[in-house]
């Protein structure tokens, strides 16, 4: 069945500040806390992305879009065995203004029944407002 958690964080910080911490889809262990490392091959759209968790197991993601102008990133996991999911698509907008950024970072995803997307939810949740408070912290 599918799945979408939508989540929205204010950070403070300008969206310009922001957005170059994200749009590359590089570096982002720095503002990432389950990430300790990553590679990517490629720039924008259709790049792949080899994210290494610290407990060793890796994501394997393409990017779908990184839209410099509406400050849009998506990105596809192709391949994961930290959660209970598939067909996982992860989009996150940025806005702004005054000094402070709004972040919706949204995923959908397929997931078998109802019970394991009550198990998921609050990890995705807390792994999306951790990293945007350090999203926030490098980018003043």
């Amino acid at each position: 069945m599918k799945k979408r958690i939508e989540t929205t964080h204010t950070l403070d910080a300008s969206v310009d500040q922001v957005w170059n911490y994200v749009r590359t889809g590089a570096e982002w262990e720095r503002w990432l806390p389950i990430l300790s490392g990553s590679t990517i091959d490629g720039e924008g759209k259709g790049a792949k992305r080899v994210c290494k968790m610290h407990d060793g197991n890796e994501l394997f993601e393409t990017i779908l879009e990184s839209d410099d102008e509406q400050k849009i990133f998506q990105y596809q996991i192709d391949q994961q065995s930290f959660m209970p999911i598939s067909d996982v698509i992860g989009t996150m907008k940025f806005s702004g203004s005054n000094g402070e950024t709004r972040l919706e970072w949204n995923v959908e995803f397929e997931v078998e029944n109802e019970e394991i997307f009550a198990q998921v939810k609050p990890g995705i949740e807390e792994i999306y407002t951790t990293s945007s408070q350090k999203l926030a912290e490098l980018s003043r």
